[in-house]
Formats: structure tokens, sequence, C-alpha cells
């Protein structure tokens, strides 16, 4: 096996996003971490208000169901007579009421161009509501009604580290953190619940950051971790990882990626061979740092200008 527990530290750590920005482009790993600026790649329909909205938006959600003591009513008494699309209902207008409608009354105030885009949000949020109603109602089975939304949803911030044995013999720490995750009391199975404004514009590199957050959670928790990651843009969407799946592509693929940007790293501007340009040539129209990259990597070309 690639992983082990408790070895000597060899390197300072990288985070999960280090790992997500070395799949999509060597390059702009190597100028994040030398010189710092941006590292996301976005789509050209990206708008900051959206974005900043939907994450809002989720994690009030999340911590409302969580809080709300008129929710934790919804799921008391017998968990056979538990209607789950009246309990959603309910939330959905408590939600609508409290919080989504007066921050979508400020917001299109200032800009009604805005209102197509947070329909899209709230039919998102709707469908969020009734999978976490599902959820809950589920554990009701296993989990007393005082304490069951609690066990469910959790939306405190967890911190993760964990540390691999990479291909040259040494070992390579890796951190992250998460919060919004839901447990799953039949599964016995946690499932980390990532928000998106836009659909991801390299899948791959999603797949391998939420394979490296499950993979760290699993480690801290001893519970096999899933996960699900929400989108609102162009379209509703959604994708859901199983644990099997997710394991694989750590235990698959990491190590080796780890070394690579080792070696990445150590490269200086007099050397020759330096970080490879991306594999996904799309990713350049989009890159945040094109200008310096193509002007620091000779525009892709394997020397560079002196």
């Amino acid at each position: 096996m690639p992983i082990i527990n408790k070895p000597q530290l060899q390197s300072p750590p990288f985070s999960v996003t280090n790992v997500k920005v070395a799949f999509e482009c060597p390059r702009l790993f190597y100028l994040k971490q030398r010189f710092g600026g941006e590292h996301l790649f976005l789509s050209k329909d990206y708008i900051q208000e959206i974005d900043s909205a939907f994450l809002g938006l989720a994690n009030q959600l999340m911590n409302m169901i969580r809080q709300e003591s008129k929710i934790q009513a919804l799921f008391e008494g017998q968990f056979e007579e538990l209607m789950v699309e009246a309990i959603a209902h309910q939330i959905q207008q408590l939600f609508y009421e409290s919080i989504f409608f007066p921050y979508l009354d400020t917001i299109i105030t200032k800009d009604s161009s805005l209102a197509t885009a947070f329909y899209q949000i709230w039919q998102l949020l709707t469908k969020l509501i009734l999978n976490i109603s599902k959820i809950i109602v589920k554990n009701r089975r296993y989990c007393h009604e005082n304490v069951v939304v609690r066990r469910t949803l959790i939306t405190r911030e967890i911190l993760l580290d964990y540390t691999f044995k990479i291909a040259d013999g040494k070992t390579q720490k890796l951190t992250g953190k998460v919060n919004n995750l839901i447990f799953d009391f039949e599964s016995r199975r946690l499932c980390v619940v990532n928000y998106q404004t836009y659909e991801t514009v390299e899948v791959s590199s999603q797949l391998m950051a939420v394979a490296l957050y499950s993979f760290l959670l699993k480690q801290k928790k001893k519970v096999p971790v899933d996960a699900v990651v929400y989108w609102v843009l162009p379209e509703l969407g959604e994708y859901y990882y199983l644990w099997e799946k997710l394991e694989n592509v750590v235990e698959s693929l990491v190590p080796a990626k780890l070394q690579e940007m080792r070696e990445w790293l150590r490269w200086e501007e007099s050397q020759p061979d330096p970080p490879p340009r991306t594999e996904h040539e799309y990713l350049c129209d989009i890159c945040p740092q094109r200008e310096r990259c193509q002007s620091f990597f000779d525009g892709g070309d394997s020397t560079i200008n002196n």
C-alpha cells in the first residue's frame, strides 16, 4: 500500500486545493506556489454576486435546519407517520420567508438581471431541502427525535490531515477542511456536501478534490465517506460519488502526483524541463495567470526566456 499513518515528515504540507490545481495545470500550480496569485479556472459567464449568494444561502439553510426549533419539531412522533414531502414543504416555507426572500429582495433591487439565476438557486435549494428531509426521516428509525437533526447534519468545520508515502520512499503530508456533512445511520456512512455555483470546468480535477476530502475524512472518522456535488448554472446539476470509487481514485493516482508536485517546485528558471503544460488546452483560455505563464514559460515551449 502506498499510504501510511505516522512517518517522519520530509516536506511542508500540500493542501487538497494544491493537488486539484496540480491535476488541472502543473504550471499554474508552480506559479501559485512560487509567486502567489489566483488559481481558479472560472467559466466566462462567472458572476461573483451569484457565487457568493448561492454559497451563503446554502450554508444558512443547513444552519437553519440544524438550529431552528420549529424544524426540529417537524420530526417528532412515530417515524412511520412522518411525511417527507410535507416536512420539506414546511422547511421551504420557513427558509423562504425568513432568509431567502429578504436576501432576494435586496439583491434584485440593486440588479434585476440576476433574477433568473436566483430562481435557479431557489430550485436547487428546494431539492436540497427534500434530500435532507428524506435522510433525517430515515434516520429517525435509529435516532431519538431530540437529537436526530443535529446528528444527521454536521455543519462545524473539521480540520483534516494525512501523510502519504510517495514513490521515492519519502513522505508527504496533505491537509484540508470540510463542513456540511450528512450522516446516514442505516448505511453508517458520512457524505460530504459540496456546493458550486457553476458546473466544474474540469470534471476530473473535481473528482480528485472530493475524493481527497472523503479519503482524509475517512481516516479521521473511520467510516466510509461518500460525496455529493451540487451546482446551479448553467442548469441544475448533481454528482454523487460512492466511497468505493473515491478510495480507488486516491490510492491509484495521488502518491505519484504528490511526488511530481515536489519535483516541479524544485525546478528553477535556469534549468531545462519545466513543469509541463496542462493536458486540457481549453483551460488556457480561462487561466487566471495566462499572461504570466506565457511570459515565464515562453508561451508553453519547453525552454524559457532568459
